[in-house]
């Protein structure tokens, strides 16, 4: 089993749903979190294998919750290059969000 596989069925048994859309929120956007209902969040730490972010603005948290009538996956922050990760742990998230059924995934970033 790989890492993203191992990371995957760890989720899979403590998530209340199972969501096919995944938003990524980039530096500051965190706050979208706010608009879901019902919202169950764990932090990265808590989730094994999972790379931590350290970027200003990035929580470091997935939270689950409903955006109207859609279930809805967020990770608040992510890894980056910058930050000393390499490529596979960049996109670990990535790999563990499709394993767990996820079809739909929008990314977004603080440009400006």
């Amino acid at each position: 089993m790989t890492k993203a596989e191992e990371t995957a069925a760890w989720l899979q048994l403590r998530l209340p749903q199972r969501p096919k859309t995944a938003i990524v929120l980039g530096s500051g956007l965190g706050v979208f979190t706010d608009s879901l209902e019902d919202p169950v969040e764990m932090s990265y730490a808590d989730i094994p294998n999972w790379p931590q972010s350290t970027a200003i603005g990035h929580a470091g948290k997935l939270i689950i919750g409903r955006l109207g009538e859609i279930e809805v996956l967020c990770l608040s922050g992510r890894a980056h290059l910058y930050e000393g990760y390499t490529a596979q742990q960049v996109t670990f998230a990535t790999r563990v969000l499709g394993l767990m059924g996820v079809r739909t995934l929008v990314l977004t970033n603080a440009a400006g």
